[in-house]
């Protein structure tokens, strides 16, 4: 029962936790190129395509959003928001590698943003590469110690990895304290009671 509802709860925790300064030739494995320091390269456009795209993306929308998000790199290649909410869309997609090689440029262009480096997490979870996604989860916590999705997202990689230590169960005890989402405080709640259960590991 134990190990059943924690394989349930990782599959209805995972997508949901995506959700939460923009020219030699650049382009990525979906073919949009935008040549830099071209002087037709327009930010506000960037940006106004981005806003737009994040309107359709709260809809579920993802057609739209990705149409938008083109026309946004299209105009400036730099808009490391853009690339995270392509990212996103290609996550929901199922288009895992697209959606890592967003994730990663989005972190060079904002490298003091926890978003995307939680956002890649998600992607090497999805592929069961735990590990890496842990250790992207907390390089995301560090940068914001207080974010709940990245918090709670390293807690439930090392869970999946088979974790029972210490520093688990406080991550756990310190989330059901401050997380509001119903859904993971459920989990968090009930993943706790288990592993209270068990022997701690050394």
């Amino acid at each position: 029962m134990g190990k059943r509802f924690i394989a349930f709860s990782v599959v209805m925790l995972l997508i949901p936790a995506l959700h939460s300064g923009c020219a030699s030739a650049k382009k990525n494995p979906d073919g949009y190129e935008t040549i830099l320091n071209d002087p037709r390269h327009d930010v506000e456009l960037a940006r106004r395509e981005n806003s737009r795209a994040v309107a359709f993306l709260d809809k579920g929308d993802y057609d739209d959003t990705e149409t938008a998000l083109k026309a946004a790199l299209a105009a400036d290649i730099l808009c490391g928001p853009a690339h995270n909410n392509l990212g996103k869309v290609y996550f929901h997609q199922k288009k895992l590698y697209m959606a890592a090689w967003e994730f990663q440029y989005a972190m060079k262009l904002m490298p003091n943003q926890c978003e995307p480096l939680n956002n890649l997490g998600l992607v090497f979870e999805a592929v069961g590469k735990l590990d890496d996604a842990t250790d992207s989860y907390a390089k995301a916590a560090t940068l914001e110690p207080n974010n709940v999705q990245a918090l709670g997202n390293l807690a439930r990689a090392p869970i999946r990895r088979g974790d029972r230590d210490d520093a688990t169960r406080s991550l756990l005890q310190g989330l059901i304290l401050r997380d509001s989402r119903p859904d993971w405080l459920a989990w968090e709640k009930s993943t706790l009671s288990q592993l209270r259960a068990q022997p701690a590991e050394p």
